[in-house]
């Protein structure tokens, strides 16, 4: 079976990954991010609260990482499509590139670090992927 073929689309700036315990109160870094209108996201497991955002927002009270190159995969894509994410995360991880993943209804955001995005893109672009 082949690999699919995605569009993958870069989000202006860069973006980092913020790190919260379960118990912190990130209204006020929510509503900060909703209102901003850039590519964010929150996820919360009963062990921490994970929030992506631009870098020029990282809240200062987090463990953050990064910077990260952000992609968007065209979209939406069914739920019943299998392979999408693999097929991103098989070849940077074949050259040695972190990865991070965000999915959301319509689709994934694949983030790499900035200091892998020469590498990550020609990597995905050999794996038959378009990076626009």
């Amino acid at each position: 079976m082949n690999a699919p073929s995605v569009t993958l689309h870069r989000l202006p700036g860069e973006y980092v990954v913020a790190r919260f315990p379960p118990s912190a109160d990130v209204r006020s870094v929510l509503e900060d991010q909703i209102t901003a209108g850039a590519f964010a996201s929150v996820t919360r497991t009963p062990h921490e609260i994970s929030v992506v955002c631009p870098s020029d927002s990282a809240p200062s009270d987090a463990r953050i990482d990064g910077p990260w190159v952000a992609l968007i995969v065209g979209g939406p894509i069914a739920f019943e499509t299998t392979g999408i994410v693999s097929s991103l995360v098989s070849p940077l991880s074949a050259v040695g590139c972190p990865v991070f993943v965000v999915s959301t209804f319509d689709g994934d955001v694949l983030m790499f670090p900035v200091g892998h995005a020469t590498r990550a893109e020609a990597a995905l672009s050999d794996a038959g992927h378009v990076l626009s």
